[in-house]
């Protein structure tokens, strides 16, 4: 049986989760539910958000599961550099799919925050949904960017 793990700050993950399990007709858990759960190296989707480069907790679930992809949530727009960079950056050797998450500004620390408005300063040519992102919040999730992941899952395990 092969399950969704998922880590998730401010919600965004974890309704690419749940859409992915409806998809997919798997169950969804979030790290602490999956410790009960599933055992260790069971076969699992992991999702998760990225803090600076990083997946989070990524290191952490290599250990424990049998990593079949990764899904990275992330503000930034898509780009194959971005997706290659993270790839590196976190030592990925599985198929790894990129999902734009967004920001919920309501959900993060006063230092978050600033430090966020600040790297939004930094996109070169934002589109005007990223830049409202970067201002006020905004949730790209949607069910088409799940495609790519739904398909290899269609494709290679299910």
């Amino acid at each position: 049986m092969i399950s969704i793990v998922y880590e998730s700050k401010t919600g965004h993950t974890l309704k690419y989760a749940q859409m992915l399990s409806q998809q997919l007709h798997l169950p969804y858990y979030s790290i602490k539910e999956a410790e009960t759960k599933l055992n260790d190296h069971d076969k699992i989707i992991f999702l998760s958000w990225i803090c600076a480069g990083k997946i989070k907790e990524k290191n952490n679930m290599d250990k424990k599961y049998h990593i079949i992809c990764y899904g990275a949530v992330g503000a930034y727009p898509y780009s194959d550099n971005y997706l290659n960079e993270l790839k590196t950056a976190n030592k990925i050797d599985k198929p790894l799919f990129y999902l734009r998450g967004g920001i919920d500004y309501q959900k993060l620390s006063l230092p978050k925050k600033i430090l966020i408005k600040i790297v939004g300063k930094t996109i070169k040519n934002p589109s005007e949904k990223t830049k409202e992102m970067f201002s006020k919040g905004y949730s790209f999730v949607s069910l088409e960017n799940l495609e790519e992941i739904i398909k290899f899952m269609q494709i290679k395990h299910i």
